[in-house]
């Protein structure tokens, strides 16, 4: 495997390659129903107990809205290059 990186780290010049390869190969492995219900157990993780405060309640729907916005948007971009 070391010259996998070897090569990787040549071709970019970074160990940055050989974790977008193992994203790649674990993306291609992984079914998607599995990544959705890592994502969702972690976004439940993360907001365990912020409702108790009364700002989180004001600014939850904002927050929410402008991560779907932003991630939909990023999404349709990597995809308008076909």
């Amino acid at each position: 495997m070391d010259w996998l990186k070897g090569i990787l780290d040549t071709v970019l010049g970074s160990n940055f390659a050989l974790g977008a390869v193992i994203v790649l190969v674990l993306a291609k492995v992984v079914p998607n129903s599995k990544i959705k219900e890592v994502f969702y157990g972690f976004g439940t993780f993360v907001t365990l107990g912020m409702s108790s405060f009364g700002w989180y309640k004001k600014v939850e729907e904002w927050v929410i809205d402008g991560l779907a916005v932003a991630i939909t948007s990023f999404i349709e971009g990597l995809r308008s290059d076909n």
